[in-house]
């Protein structure tokens, strides 16, 4: 294997991965000043931390359910193309939902269900876009593209998130969504640019084919421990974080006192330490793949529990303290763990493979999500909010230590 490239500069001869790149920034930047008015619209309209949670827990569904099919749909099709057909589609949806606020049909029931479209047209345009990467850089590239990208990314969130609340006060929550839907149509254009010349199987799409390259992309994980081990771990960390997804608003509101600035502030804090750990992630070059996930996993799960005791302090000043600097250990760890973790699938995974592994990836991550959203929802009639997130931050510290005693971790 090629030695791993732990400088930038080489990236700036890949004009077409930063096309791709540009692209992505476009997709962030829409989505995190929607993100703010999602999250307080949804609250506004429910008024309920369960049914919040039970929402969430829905919106999941799709991915679980149609991305192991649609990444092994998408393995013979041509990848650039899906990525601007369903960024299209996503454009048009968001725009639709903007349009029903606006005009005051929007409730629950039809929020729940274009989030679940939504989802859908994702789990067709997510695949197409983890196995464009294998073909616009080399190996090497792996760990400081997926750096650069998170890095950028968490980079054009910030600049979204500090931005949300005014564009929210001039424009409404129907003028973040309209801006979201333009960034899904700029992505799409930019996506056209890239030249890309795509080898596609000689078999063509069918029923059988796809039932194939479901077949074989299982196989594969079931042959590759690392990626069984890998899977399990991130659905398990993905579970024990739903609480601190599901009741930011509710705790937020109901124990900071707080409103959408605050949960904006929390968010810019979060995506800022995240963009700064995904940055400086290559450059940990002295600590194994395992060592780095152990030890920033334990720290961020040290920051959950520390962002749950900071709803108890009666002192305001310090409540803020604690929970605003847990967001920034959270988000730091976050960052490197997310460069891990990425790195190690691109380099595991051979590229003809890539998008069906993507989309049975994606749905074996995810799918522990919305179980942990309607366990949210039950336990929101009876426990505290504060204590269900200190509840998941000590399981989470558990479930890193078990990982020092697992051996395969030790190829990434």
């Amino acid at each position: 294997m090629e030695a791993e490239v732990t400088s930038y500069k080489p990236l700036t001869a890949q004009p077409e991965y930063l096309k791709l790149v540009a692209a992505n920034l476009i997709n962030r930047f829409g989505d995190s000043i929607d993100a703010i008015a999602i999250a307080w619209l949804m609250y506004e309209i429910t008024h309920s931390a369960a049914l919040m949670a039970l929402i969430l827990g829905l919106n999941y569904i799709p991915t679980i359910l149609l991305q192991p099919f649609t990444g092994a749909l998408v393995e013979r099709m041509n990848k650039q193309r899906v990525m601007i057909v369903f960024d299209l589609a996503r454009g048009f949806v968001v725009a639709a939902a903007a349009a029903c606020y606006l005009f005051g049909f929007l409730t629950p029931a039809l929020l729940t269900l274009m989030m679940l479209l939504i989802s859908s047209l994702e789990a067709f345009r997510s695949p197409a876009g983890s196995a464009i990467v294998p073909m616009l850089l080399s190996k090497e590239l792996y760990k400081v593209g997926s750096a650069l990208n998170q890095t950028a990314s968490r980079i054009t969130e910030l600049v979204g998130l500090a931005l949300a609340g005014g564009v929210i006060a001039l424009l409404g929550c129907q003028g973040a969504l309209i801006i979201d839907a333009v960034t899904f149509f700029l992505s799409a254009f930019i996506i056209g640019l890239i030249r890309l010349k795509e080898d596609l199987p000689e078999e063509k799409v069918s029923l059988r084919s796809t039932a194939k390259s479901f077949f074989e992309g299982f196989q594969l994980i079931r042959e590759t421990r690392v990626l069984v081990v890998l899977l399990l771990i991130g659905a398990l960390m993905n579970f024990l974080f739903v609480p601190l997804n599901a009741y930011a608003a509710p705790f937020i509101s109901d124990y900071l006192k707080g409103g959408a600035e605050v949960l904006s502030i929390l968010n810019i804090l979060l995506v800022a330490a995240m963009g700064l750990g995904s940055g400086l992630a290559p450059k940990i070059t002295r600590m194994s793949g395992k060592t780095q996930l152990i030890v920033f996993g334990l720290v961020q799960s040290l920051a959950l529990c520390a962002f749950a005791a900071g709803g108890y302090f009666t002192d305001v000043t310090l409540r803020y303290a604690v929970v605003l600097g847990s967001c920034v250990i959270l988000g730091f760890s976050a960052g490197i763990i997310n460069v891990v973790y990425n790195a190690a699938f691109l380099r595991l995974i051979p590229q003809d493979y890539m998008a069906r592994l993507s989309g049975l990836s994606n749905a074996i991550l995810v799918c522990s999500m919305p179980v942990g959203s309607f366990i949210c929802s039950a336990l929101a009639a009876v426990l505290p909010v504060p204590f269900a997130i200190l509840v998941s931050g000590v399981m989470s510290i558990l479930l890193y230590l078990s990982l020092t005693r697992v051996r395969s971790l030790e190829a990434l």
